[in-house]
């Protein structure tokens, strides 16, 4: 579906989000966030939680716009579970109803906007002292790391051993959901003015892309996990460094979250011309659970064109320009 309005022949390169555009991370990141979660509980607080809806709260925190960083989804979920069951002594059900009365109220500041919420509610002093995050080596950041890396590719990321975790990576896990024939169809047809934009770190989005890393420019990448954690997105200070590496007048940007759409949008307001398109993606690669609340999310937000796999782009492109 695009935008009647939008030509994209100007465009002099597209610039990709990794997770659930080119790679499906429902049994990597998302483990990683549940996985930490569930430890976190039960070393730490004795909560055992099963038959909870990890993955459907997952998927709306992302939905807000402010949680593009897993960690901090993790933390935000960690958060609301303690204040719930520990503070306030609700059952499974009365939790995920509160979950979701503050889901409704979030924005997109992401952890900061849960904060704000809990602290409506009650006193979450106690919880945020003991979690203690984002600080150095806190136990949420550290361990979400070792299940996500496992301890060799840990190692080589943070120069230290593990503490938590020893068992397999789930990195691992992801599931390519880009061909390499689509990658060199839209290389040939950008001259080779392929980018990323990714909250990974650059060890992580490498490892998963393998071979296909070097289809992209690397002045036209920005790994954030790698960057200052203000520039998360959807600050816009990742467009602008890919814009003046390369030059660039006009590009695609292809997504699949909130977080996107905003970082695009908020791009547009500090430049003086349109000069960047947001292709939507809402299919999630293997499993197209709650697909079609993000493609309603991101027409009701003016994408300027959805596509449900990132397969169809160059379709995509040769219709609209035709």
């Amino acid at each position: 579906m695009t935008n009647k309005k939008t030509n994209f022949s100007e465009c002099e390169a597209i610039i990709f989000d990794i997770d659930g555009v080119l790679v499906d991370v429902k049994k990597s990141y998302d483990e990683a966030i549940i996985k930490t979660v569930q430890l976190i509980l039960i070393k730490n607080f004795n909560i055992n939680l099963t038959n909870f809806p990890f993955q459907d709260l997952i998927s709306k925190l992302r939905n807000t716009g402010g949680f593009n960083n897993d960690i901090d989804t993790a933390y935000s979920i960690v958060l609301i579970i303690l204040y719930c069951i520990l503070i306030n002594k609700m059952n499974i059900d009365r939790t995920v109803q509160i979950f979701h009365n503050i889901l409704e109220k979030l924005d997109d500041k992401g952890k900061d906007s849960v904060e704000k919420e809990l602290e409506k509610l009650g006193n979450i002093t106690s919880i945020t002292k003991e979690l203690r995050y984002p600080s150095d080596g806190d136990m949420i950041s550290t361990l979400f790391d070792e299940i996500f890396y496992g301890p060799i590719l840990y190692k080589k990321r943070f120069n230290k051993e593990p503490i938590y975790y020893f068992d397999e990576p789930l990195i691992s896990n992801d599931i390519l959901i880009i061909k390499e024939s689509t990658i060199r169809l839209l290389s040939q047809k950008f001259n080779g003015n392929l980018g990323l934009i990714s909250g990974r770190s650059k060890i992580a989005s490498y490892f998963t892309l393998n071979n296909l890393k070097d289809y992209f420019n690397e002045n036209a990448c920005v790994f954030l996990e790698d960057e200052k954690r203000e520039f998360s997105k959807p600050n816009a200070f990742s467009l602008h460094k890919v814009f003046d590496n390369l030059k660039l007048r006009s590009a695609l940007y292809v997504g699949d979250s909130m977080a996107d759409l905003l970082m695009v949008e908020n791009f547009r307001k500090q430049t003086t011309e349109d000069r960047i398109f947001f292709c939507g993606v809402y299919g999630d690669g293997v499993n197209n659970k709650g697909s079609m609340d993000k493609k309603k999310l991101l027409k009701s937000n003016n994408a300027d064109v959805i596509i449900k796999n990132v397969n169809d782009l160059p379709n995509i492109l040769n219709n609209t320009k035709n």
